[in-house]
């Protein structure tokens, strides 16, 4: 995320969204203004800011009464306003930090993100009506979008001091997810890298790149690719995983597996049994027959028996496409919530069993995922485009909004950061993401983000809570949060020792590790680390990375899955990922840190 300035092409805008009474607030004397009633002063302070950008009026009356009140509620408010102030050289400028320090005993002149980091850290007591405030100044400034996130109840139920939700430099979706995005097959992949040569680096145009960092997610057998270089971009995916094999006649060959979500047309049927299909997916030819058609997902017609009912039996004319059934393959819903600025990608299960709004149960409910234009404490703050909740995007917590309360914590999946030519070589059936997201964007490998990944002491956005005792703020650690007990494990710790035993909240964990090829550039991984359950087991490295030894002897399997033993005992994976340590550190200060075997 960039920050930019207020583009005054925005006046005639931010005039039209001023409300009546902030018009008038900004009329009035401000010699008389009573600073006991908060709402009404921070909504004419949201006012005066864009009456500044508007017509350059900086008179300071007001802000001058409120710094004379005593009144320290209204610090938080101040330093927000102070946001879209910067390097104006105003008097209303100087007038706010002016009345920060007059109420806070701080001088910390007109440095706002010092300011901002002091305040964060005193988690600041807000005055009645600092929501609507809050959603008043962005929606008024920056985008009338955000209004969406601040319902009138939002300060009394949010999970966080609002203080900390900052603007990131964009608009809401200004950073677009990607939903059910095109996965293509590896040699598909050749070929958009060799037709698309606006994407080649340095005259290398492969796609993906054999050292080229990808997101390896593999559920239920569906083994898929993110690279970094589109994710950077997008920082979201939502997508449905999962896949059913594809034959070319009833009790045939299989030819493919379809993969989930992966849209198709019902044109025929065999009997209960069988039905056929037309429809893309990576890999698989158009036309194809899918077994056992009650577990598919039919989205427009009444279930399979409603479609039985509609489709000819084998032997008379399929429909035509265009009259096809509508259908997709079952799987599993995910979102994998990426902040590249704390170095995280998150693949979180997005499926709620019964979710309840207002009082009101919804049933088995998908949510999907959006990007606010919001951070805290640098980390990404997301929001479900079902209720407009925002999200902690590295907790999996609602953090105000509709579902604040709700008690609601995503569940995190198994995800690895890895080179691709690794990846492909573990995966010969995976599919890709396309370079053809629908959106317009110089998908470079590498490119994204380049100054900031690759300086080690450049955090681009206000971070309060750190410790930089034992390890740098952007080191690489891979983190778990097992029963509510966080543990870091430094990246260092890892690659050296390949296999890892441990023990964290009761549960005994091994990680296996390999360090990833060196680059010329960096994003943020370094190595492909796996979780398991131990169960009572000690492991060491193996001759290969897919193998681990037990302590007598045994040649266990690493799968993505599971630890199988050769007697065909499994070890089921763990949710967890890697971050950069201040990403991490920001939100689990009590988090346990790995310091390699003694």
């Amino acid at each position: 995320m960039k920050t930019h300035r207020i583009p005054l092409m925005r006046a005639a805008l931010i005039v039209l969204a001023l409300a009546p009474g902030w018009v008038a607030a900004l009329a009035q004397d401000n010699a008389g203004v009573d600073v006991t009633d908060h709402e009404r002063v921070i909504q004419t302070m949201v006012g005066q800011v864009a009456d500044y950008w508007t017509t350059r009026n900086d008179d300071a009356g007001l802000i001058e009464a409120v710094g004379a009140s005593d009144d320290p509620l209204y610090i938080a408010p101040l330093i927000d306003m102070a946001y879209f102030l910067r390097g104006t050289d105003s008097r209303l400028e100087e007038a706010v930090y002016t009345a920060l320090a007059q109420l806070s005993g701080q001088d910390f002149r007109a440095d706002w993100t010092a300011w901002f980091t002091w305040s964060s850290a005193q988690n600041p007591a807000l005055p009645p009506g600092y929501g609507a405030f809050k959603g008043a100044l962005f929606s008024t400034l920056l985008d009338p979008a955000f209004a969406r996130f601040f319902p009138p109840d939002v300060l009394e139920t949010a999970r966080v001091n609002l203080h900390e939700a900052v603007w990131g430099g964009v608009r809401v979706d200004g950073i677009p997810a990607l939903v059910n995005a095109t996965q293509i097959t590896p040699q598909e992949a050749n070929a958009e890298g060799e037709a698309f040569t606006q994407f080649c680096r340095e005259g290398d145009c492969r796609y993906p790149a054999p050292d080229e960092y990808v997101f390896g997610v593999s559920i239920n057998g569906d083994n898929r690719a993110y690279p970094l270089r589109l994710l950077n971009w997008h920082e979201l995916f939502n997508d449905v995983i999962g896949h059913a094999p594809l034959y070319d006649e009833p009790d045939g060959e299989i030819v493919c597996h379809y993969r989930a979500p992966g849209p198709f047309r019902a044109v025929a049927r065999q009997g209960d049994s069988w039905v056929q299909i037309s429809g893309d997916s990576a890999g698989c030819p158009v036309n194809g027959w899918l077994g056992a058609p009650e577990t598919l997902v039919w989205t427009d017609s009444g279930g399979w028996d409603a479609v039985r009912a509609a489709l000819p039996d084998s032997g008379e004319t399929p429909l035509t496409y265009s009259r096809g059934l509508h259908g997709s393959v079952p799987g599993k819903a995910v979102a994998l919530a990426y902040c590249t600025l704390c170095g995280s990608g998150i693949l979180y299960d997005t499926t709620i069993p019964d979710l309840v709004v207002d009082g009101e149960h919804q049933g088995e409910t998908v949510l999907e995922f959006g990007s606010t234009g919001m951070l805290m404490r640098s980390n990404k703050l997301m929001y479900d485009r079902n209720t407009d909740t925002v999200w902690n995007a590295i907790t999996g917590e609602p953090a105000f909004g509709p579902l604040a309360g709700s008690g609601i914590r995503l569940t995190i999946l198994p995800v690895v950061v890895t080179d691709w030519a690794a990846w492909l070589a573990e995966h010969p059936d995976t599919s890709v993401l396309s370079l053809q997201t629908g959106y317009n964007r110089p998908y470079i490998n590498g490119q994204a983000y380049h100054d900031y990944f690759n300086d080690p002491d450049f955090i681009m956005f206000p971070v309060w809570q750190q410790d930089t005792h034992e390890n740098a703020n952007k080191e690489v650690v891979f983190t778990l949060n097992l029963n509510d007990t966080p543990k870091a494990y430094p990246l260092r710790y890892l690659v050296a020792e390949g296999v890892t035993n441990d023990t964290l909240a009761g549960i005994d964990v091994v990680i296996v590790t390999r360090e990833t090829p060196g680059r010329s550039f960096f994003e943020p991984g370094g190595a492909a680390v796996r979780a398991y359950q131990r169960g009572g087991h000690t492991f060491q490295p193996g001759e290969t990375s897919h193998e681990v030894i037990e302590q007598d002897g045994a040649v266990w399997i690493v799968t993505e899955d599971a630890l199988i033993s050769p007697d065909g005992e499994t070890l089921a994976r763990l949710g967890g990922h890697l971050a950069f340590w201040f990403g991490w550190y920001g939100f689990y200060p009590d988090t346990l840190v790995y310091e390699g075997e003694s």
